[in-house]
């Protein structure tokens, strides 16, 4: 994953900092609304999550909040923003490399920080979703390292393989990497997102959008949870230790073979 591939199998990436709760982030998202926008996210919607909060002591039954998000998009709908109380994220399906996918995440919390300037971070994250599909004439495995094919190769006769998922969690320090391959065979045309990405407000460009059969989706997330103070620059450092635990994951789990396709 460190170089551009022609035919690179990524569909979908997340850049997410969780960082102080902000309260008054309704009073900052005009200002902050207008920086994006000139910066090519013109595309404003404000909406609501919902948190489940669970009262202490037997009997207690949970209630739910209404909490306030914002998002900015470009005019493709392609890539942007998702602001929240606690928290920014950055998502695109129309992935080129690294550099430029860092560069527009860190402009996302630059911009916030400016508006209202931010005491600490407490959590970093990078989620990378690829579509192994493979070309015509050519069989799954051939792409995927043995070591995330389960007994989808050894079924045999009449049993026809439904789904299999492998999933692999580590860690080093503080730093999480979840590495998880879901195979499987789809009857109908476009992409799958696991069900906690839903729903998808980007739309998916157009090769993936025609993929159906028997592919897999490799889901890799590295993470680093610990609070510090909010530093753009000590951020980025970490958001590339945490983008090279993705890449080695990643080349762990797709062939040479794979690889000499999406060149």
């Amino acid at each position: 994953m460190g170089q551009k591939l022609t035919y690179a199998p990524v569909y979908f990436v997340l850049g997410q900092v969780r960082f102080n709760t902000l309260l008054t982030v309704d009073q900052h998202v005009p200002a902050i609304q207008d920086s994006l926008r000139k910066a090519g996210y013109p595309d404003f919607q404000r909406g609501v999550t919902l948190n489940m909060n669970f009262a202490p002591g037997p009997g207690q039954m949970p209630s739910l909040e209404q909490l306030p998000r914002f998002q900015f998009l470009n005019a493709e709908r392609t890539a942007g923003f998702i602001l929240e109380q606690a928290g920014m994220s950055f998502q695109t399906t129309d992935y080129d490399t690294f550099e430029p996918f860092l560069a527009a995440l860190l402009l996302g919390l630059d911009i916030v920080h400016a508006t209202t300037p931010l005491s600490y971070s407490e959590r970093i994250g990078i989620r990378y979703l690829d579509a192994v599909s493979p070309n015509a004439g050519d069989k799954l495995e051939q792409y995927l390292s043995p070591t995330v094919t389960g007994l989808m190769t050894a079924l045999t006769g009449k049993r026809e393989l439904v789904q299999s998922v492998s999933e692999t969690r580590s860690k080093e320090g503080n730093t999480g990497l979840l590495s998880r391959a879901i195979i499987y065979e789809q009857e109908n045309e476009g992409v799958a997102f696991p069900p906690e990405l839903q729903p998808i407000i980007l739309n998916v460009t157009d090769r993936f959008k025609k993929i159906k059969g028997l592919y897999a989706i490799i889901d890799t997330d590295s993470w680093l949870e610990e609070r510090q103070p909010f530093d753009i620059s000590n951020l980025e450092k970490q958001l590339r230790v945490l983008k090279d635990n993705i890449g080695f994951s990643f080349d762990l789990m797709v062939t040479d073979y794979a690889r000499d396709c999406w060149k």
